[in-house]
C-alpha cells in the first residue's frame, strides 16, 4: 500500500456505498419512520415498499436477519435511504456523489432521527463500500490484491474463490470479503466484470445515547471513513492502484 492515499481513482471501480445505523426502539421503526424522513427531507423524493414488509412483524422480529431487512426504500435526490424495523442506511446512487454529499446525506439522515425523538439508543454503526476491479482474468484477479492463499499443497493461482475476514482495527471491525469472477449489471443495463471487493466498517456501540452520536457525527464519519479507505488501498497491490489511475492532488 502507497503511503500516502489517492483523494480519488480516475478509473472509479466503486458498486455501492451505503452508511447504516443500528439501534433500538419500543416501536418497529418502519411503521414510524418512512412518513417522516419523507416528509422532513428536502427535494425530490419517492417512496416504495419492499418485499420484506409483506412478511409479519412478529416474523421479523423473531428472526435476526430479517431484523435488519429493509422494509421501505425512499428515493432521495442522489441517495436512498433504506428503513427496516431496527435500523437506517443511506446508500448512494451510482455514479458516487463524492464523499462530502455522501457525509452531509448521512448528517441530515442522523438529524431527523435525532429530532423524532423515538430512539431508544444506538447499538451499532457501519460504513460499506463494494468495489469491482475490471479484470476478467482469474490469474490477473488473483495477482491484483494482496492475498497469498493455499490448501494443503496446493497454491491458489487461477481458481474462481470467495475468501471472507474479519479484521479488529481497534474499536472497528473490517469485514472483508473479496470474490473472483463477479458479474454485476448496472442501471443502465450494462455488464460489469471482475474481482469484487467488498469493506464493511462496523463499530459496535453500548447503548450510545442519539444526541451524543450526532454531536460526535462529525468526526466518528471521518474516523470510519478513513478506516473503510486504508483497509481498501491495504487490499490492493501498487500495480493494481496505478492501473485505477490515482489522483493525490
Amino acid at each position: 500500500m502507497a503511503e500516502k492515499l489517492p483523494i480519488k481513482l480516475n478509473k472509479e471501480p466503486l458498486l455501492d456505498a451505503i452508511f447504516e445505523v443500528r439501534f433500538s426502539m419500543i416501536t418497529p421503526a418502519s411503521n414510524i419512520l418512512p412518513g417522516i424522513f419523507f416528509s422532513k427531507l428536502d427535494g425530490e423524493k419517492s417512496i416504495e415498499r419492499l418485499p420484506a414488509a409483506d412478511l409479519p412483524t412478529q416474523m421479523r422480529d423473531a428472526e435476526p436477519n430479517l431484523q435488519y431487512a429493509p422494509v421501505m426504500r425512499i428515493h432521495w435526490k442522489e441517495f436512498v435511504l433504506l428503513i427496516s424495523d431496527r435500523s437506517v442506511a443511506v446508500a448512494c446512487k451510482m455514479p458516487y456523489a463524492g464523499w462530502k454529499k455522501f457525509k452531509n446525506a448521512i448528517i441530515q439522515m442522523v438529524k431527523i432521527l435525532d429530532e423524532v425523538e423515538i430512539l431508544e439508543s444506538i447499538q451499532r454503526y457501519s460504513m460499506k463500500y463494494i468495489d469491482l476491479i475490471p479484470i476478467k482474468n482469474l490469474s490477473e484477479q488473483i495477482a491484483s490484491v494482496n492475498i497469498n492463499i493455499s490448501l494443503g499443497d496446493h497454491k491458489l493461482e487461477k481458481e474462481m474463490f470467495q475468501f471472507r475476514i474479519e479484521i479488529v482495527d481497534g474499536e472497528f471491525i473490517n469485514a472483508v470479503q473479496i470474490v473472483s469472477s463477479g458479474v454485476v449489471r448496472t442501471k443502465d443495463k450494462t455488464t460489469k466484470e471482475g474481482l469484487i471487493i467488498d469493506i464493511d466498517t462496523i463499530r459496535k456501540v453500548d447503548n450510545l445515547n442519539i444526541k451524543t452520536f450526532l454531536s460526535e457525527l462529525q468526526e466518528i464519519l471521518e474516523n470510519i471513513h478513513e478506516k473503510n479507505k486504508v483497509m481498501f488501498f491495504k487490499c490492493i497491490t501498487p500495480t493494481t492502484l496505478e492501473f485505477l489511475e490515482p489522483i493525490y492532488v
